[in-house]
């Protein structure tokens, strides 16, 4: 399974401890970004709209599980159990020529990760912050994710460039335009996650 996620807005790094409780509610708008877009691919691929499942029903009940906590429904397409690991190629647009950008990218790196999971507890989802901690909106139940944990990811290619066209709004040492390729396949293969082959 192969798609593609967009993202052209502030990428911030993750450096500074004394910051994490407000980094995480730059994350979690990543993260709400990209679920507007999972959200569209569960309503029309064939495999996560049920379709393909539908078609050969000895493939067994959908490898896709909930979890739910800290007020979320989370819906992650890969996670611990059901055997898929998932591939990202990063594309990384950002101000500056290559071999001087303002940023790291690692650092920027972790902030994608972190927004294409689930979040692990209230301290990821703006507790302690100013704004309080998040809850979902109406069309957040379930919240879509890429994954469990960014542990599932088994490699990583990334590819930085010039950010040519500006972000509105966005100062330009925060600014990046991102597309990120994602496959999703399974490390252990069973009927149930089959379509995923």
């Amino acid at each position: 399974m192969h798609f593609r996620l967009t993202y052209s807005g502030p990428l911030l790094a993750h450096r500074d401890d004394k910051k994490l409780r407000e980094r995480s509610l730059h994350v979690h708008a990543i993260r709400k970004a990209f679920h507007q877009q999972l959200k569209k691919l569960w309503k029309d691929h064939p495999i996560l709209a049920n379709q393909e499942f539908n078609k050969m029903p000895v493939a067994g009940a959908q490898p896709i599980q909930d979890f739910v906590h800290d007020g979320f429904r989370w819906r992650p397409i890969v996670n611990e159990s059901n055997g898929l690991i998932c591939a990202l190629d990063i594309l990384l647009l950002r101000e500056g020529p290559p071999g001087r950008a303002l940023h790291d990218v690692d650092n920027r790196l972790k902030t994608i990760f972190d927004a294409l999971r689930k979040a692990k507890g209230p301290d990821e989802l703006g507790a302690g912050t100013t704004q309080g901690m998040q809850t979902p909106s109406s069309d957040e139940d379930p919240l879509f994710v890429v994954m469990e944990d960014d542990k599932l990811i088994t490699h990583l290619s990334v590819t930085t460039d010039m950010l040519l066209e500006p972000v509105p709004k966005v100062p330009p040492p925060d600014s990046a335009r991102l597309v990120i390729d994602v496959t999703i396949r399974p490390y252990h293969v069973h009927i149930d996650n089959l379509a995923f082959t």
